[in-house]
């Protein structure tokens, strides 16, 4: 697959802008985004050294194609009201973990969630310290995220890199079980 001309500008330095302030920006668009660290940013370790290793801030790389960029930025990643993949991984990788047999009651045991008062000093800190980036696309969204998470590996995506961290598989496996043990 020919990589579409727009995701160059997707990684560009000029394309990410602060997490705190992208509100009013995101467009009502289907399209792909990127997360990444500030410059003098640091995550705790062993994310910040693996970070390191791999030469790059690149956090995750995600796809917006059943709910707009909007909602997926918005709504799911960094604004806490989805709690999508990235909001869990980071949350886990700062140190959080969600409340005690919080999931026993839902049918997926695996979207787990933070209590209010981690899910706002979450928010917080990715209002602080991570850019976010996005391409607006029409067509091969899924495709181009693929393509885009074999080429740069970025940490916090598991599925379709082909370097996954053992150390975040880990963490997410812990707070699975932490929300799924009976008090």
């Amino acid at each position: 697959m020919t990589p579409h001309p727009l995701l160059e500008r997707l990684l560009e330095d000029e394309s990410f802008r602060s997490a705190g302030s992208i509100d009013g920006n995101v467009p009502d668009a289907f399209g792909l985004y990127a997360i990444r660290l500030h410059r003098d940013a640091i995550l705790p370790e062993p994310f910040g050294s693996e970070l390191a290793l791999r030469a790059s801030r690149l956090l995750y790389l995600g796809e917006a194609r059943t709910q707009t960029l909007r909602g997926r930025l918005l709504g799911n990643e960094p604004r806490a009201r989805g709690h999508g993949t990235f909001f869990r991984s980071l949350g886990a990788v700062l140190g959080y973990r969600p409340p005690l047999g919080s999931l026993l009651r839902n049918a997926n045991q695996r979207n787990y969630r933070f209590a209010p008062a981690d899910e706002q000093a979450i928010v917080e800190w990715i209002n602080t310290n991570l850019d976010v980036s996005w391409v607006t696309l029409e067509s091969e969204i899924h495709a181009n995220e693929v393509a885009l998470i074999r080429e740069h590996t970025p940490l916090l995506n598991l599925e379709d890199n082909p370097r996954p961290l053992l150390d975040l598989k880990e963490l997410r496996a812990l707070c699975c079980r932490i929300a799924g043990t009976r008090h």
